[in-house]
């Protein structure tokens, strides 16, 4: 089970994938963390999150979209275009940054899905954000209802909550196994159970993830003697070999804030009142992506509660090239940071790694600088 658990995020699409589209049933790809997942859930179809895991090229994407475009959006967009999405029915995209619009921009035009809706979300977690998002997702489930022939009701929907709270409060029980000395599982590890979540059905993950959590025994590590206890921050990151190379220079990643870990299950949705609304409210209450504004205050504090919480001692930046949302960030939270006593190492990276020899040799130089201001 343990092998199983975290060798879902590996192959797109997974065995659970497959199986689900053997029994004739829909699968959904969505772009964001924003895209309130019970939604597709409650139709009766697999949300899986768009991801470039495993791209080894960009050469028909690279036709398509400038090469100053974040190579996070041309290696899905590779996807598209050499079919390894063909087992898709249908994509939600959300307007969270320009270069994913311009990925669903070209995905419309180039291979067209039975179903296609770009979900708008506000800037602003205000009242009336969060009434108008209400609104966005009711436009989109009305959308979903026409083109597949299905009722989503709000009894559909609690259920889809519910299952997706459970699955909350198991990604938050292995993050407290993390807190501890010698924390049971790695960062590496922990990425890619995160990452499975949004690759296969909810309940089979959360009977593994219940399975998993029993096996693990706080106190036995399986990382000896780490050289130092790292945070890891920044854009999309769906590549557990990145933090691997980190970890294989003696740091060992605790806590990390990023949309397909940490930030993903942080935020339960309330089960009572209109289920709509509670989503709209969960969804924008979420520690905040960069897209958002004049966040960044309440993002750094985030940050801070997770250092002081998980006795982190540096902090590892990674920014994807031409990410303009946390390229401008780190301006803030790098300052902000050192202000603050804590080590910093900002990494610019791409989709492919092709420079793991450089991260490594930065990495060591990094945490041997930590262990000298011990």
């Amino acid at each position: 089970m343990t092998r199983e658990l975290l060798e879902q995020y590996n192959e797109i699409p997974n065995a659970s994938i497959r199986a689900w589209k053997d029994q004739g049933k829909k699968v959904i790809g969505f772009m964001c963390s924003y895209l309130p997942e019970e939604i597709i859930h409650a139709a009766g179809m697999l949300p899986f999150r768009i991801r470039g895991t495993g791209c080894t090229k960009m050469n028909c994407s690279d036709a398509l979209m400038s090469n100053y475009s974040c190579s996070f959006a041309r290696s899905c967009l590779e996807f598209v275009m050499d079919g390894t999405y063909g087992f898709l029915d249908g994509v939600i995209a959300l307007d969270s940054c320009s270069q994913m619009v311009r990925l669903y921009d070209n995905w419309r035009f180039r291979s067209k899905l039975p179903f296609m809706h770009l979900l708008h979300i506000p800037y602003k977690n205000s009242d009336t954000g969060i009434d108008w998002f209400r609104s966005e997702i009711a436009v989109m489930i009305k959308a979903l209802e026409k083109t597949f022939r299905v009722t989503i009701t709000d009894e559909n929907l609690l259920k889809a909550i519910r299952v997706y709270n459970e699955t909350r409060m198991l990604l938050g029980s292995l993050y407290e196994l993390r807190k501890g000395e010698n924390p049971p599982i790695t960062g590496s590890q922990g990425l890619s159970i995160a990452l499975a979540a949004t690759s296969m059905p909810r309940e089979q993950y959360n009977e593994l993830l219940k399975a998993f959590l029993q096996e693990m025994r706080p106190g036995e590590s399986t990382t000896r003697d780490p050289r130092a206890r790292l945070m890891l921050i920044g854009g999309s990151l769906d590549d557990p070999s990145f933090i691997k190379i980190i970890e294989d220079q003696g740091g060992l990643v605790v806590i990390d804030a990023m949309c397909f870990g940490g930030r993903y299950f942080s935020e339960p949705v309330d089960e009572n009142g209109d289920p709509l609304l509670s989503l709209a409210k969960s969804y924008l209450n979420r520690p905040k992506c960069p897209r958002m504004m004049n966040e960044h205050v309440s993002l750094f504090e985030f940050i801070m509660d997770m250092v002081q919480k998980y006795k982190v001692e540096g902090v590892i930046f990674q920014k994807m090239r031409f990410c303009s949302f946390w390229g401008g960030e780190s301006l803030f939270l790098e300052k902000k940071l050192k202000d603050s006593g804590i080590p910093v190492l900002s990494i610019e990276r791409e989709q492919i790694l092709t420079n793991e020899a450089q991260i490594a040799t930065r990495v060591e130089a990094f945490i041997e600088m930590i262990q000298g201001l011990a």
